[in-house]
């Protein structure tokens, strides 16, 4: 069985990553760059690689984008399984990276050094279009055996947050008690917005639901929701005949309630099924497109589950 790891990049430190004033970061998706400005602060930027409205499975580096690398003082990822476009390029990059996830099999790979995260349920199962029979049972399916969508639980990018600090205070020593001090803030407020959320939630666990794409299931974990099926795994492809009709099955039942939908994608036949039916649409963000910086993670988490609440009642 896999297991999630975080995986710091092993560098050396030079003159000018050490004299420089300001931290320049760089992110691949837009809910790590959220994480990362609040350590980093008024102390640098945190550029996003993968603008609003591009999806990771299927994003393509540009020019532009090896110069943003290229001058960054660390890049943040969540690893092949999520961003296999950005693989190669950081292989060859002599710039700080820090991987968020990795499997056993990678262990000990581009001396990596490991930093073992929480431990959670997985279900290794493959994705095909009509093979899946259980997914009405709350299983969960993913382009490998763990779900790369880590910034769906709290509890990992706290440690994330933490890696983050810890290896800028590494660069930059001088600023080490300030970024130890918006870390700490960081983590109060995840903590207090964690709390809240699962008190906002909990009324609401029992009631089913449905989302487009399965992206969402360590937020559901985490708050013990009632995911009922996904209509893909990969958004770009649909879903076939057979498994329409499964989930039209599910979604009459008495105890769902909702059908989420995503602002990425186009989902008529989503809206269509929905139509003719009596559940609620939503929608759900899986990449934080209109979160601003001063909203931050914590605005997110409290964006979704104000979703989810609001489409549940």
């Amino acid at each position: 069985m896999k297991k999630l790891a975080f995986v710091t990049a092993i560098f050396l430190l030079s003159p000018m990553l050490i004299a420089q004033e300001r931290l320049q970061l760089v992110t691949s998706v837009k809910p790590l760059q959220l994480v990362a400005h609040a350590i980093v602060a008024d102390l640098g930027e945190v550029d996003l690689l993968i603008p609003p409205g591009a999806s990771p499975h299927h994003y393509s580096l540009k020019p532009s984008d090896i110069r943003t690398l290229q001058k960054a003082d660390l890049v943040i990822w969540v690893g092949p399984e999520m961003e296999q476009f950005l693989e190669k390029a950081l292989q060859r990059s002599e710039r700080p990276v820090l991987q968020l996830l990795k499997t056993e099999e990678e262990d000990g790979d581009h001396h990596e050094h490991e930093h073992q995260a929480a431990s959670h349920k997985e279900e290794e199962h493959e994705e095909h279009n009509e093979h899946d029979e259980h997914e009405e049972h709350g299983e969960h399916h993913h382009h490998g055996d763990v779900d790369p969508h880590i910034w769906m639980d709290p509890i990992y990018m706290l440690e994330a947050a933490e890696q983050i600090k810890d290896m800028l205070q590494q660069q930059s020593p001088e600023l080490s008690d300030k970024l130890e001090q918006n870390y700490q803030a960081f983590k109060r407020d995840l903590l207090q917005a964690d709390k809240q959320i699962q008190q906002q939630l909990a009324p609401h666990q029992k009631s089913g639901f449905v989302v487009f794409h399965d992206a969402f299931s360590l937020f559901v974990e985490h708050y013990g929701l009632n995911q009922r099926a996904f209509f893909t795994v990969d958004p770009a492809r649909s879903p076939g005949a057979k498994k329409l009709a499964r989930i039209e099955k599910i979604l009459n039942e008495p105890a769902v309630r909702c059908v989420f939908v995503e602002p990425q994608f186009e989902a008529p036949i989503v809206e269509r099924i929905v139509a003719d039916l009596p559940v609620n649409l939503g929608r759900l963000d899986p990449l934080a497109t209109d979160v601003s910086l001063s909203q931050g993670y914590v605005g997110y988490l409290k964006d979704l589950a104000n979703s989810i609440e609001s489409c549940l009642k």
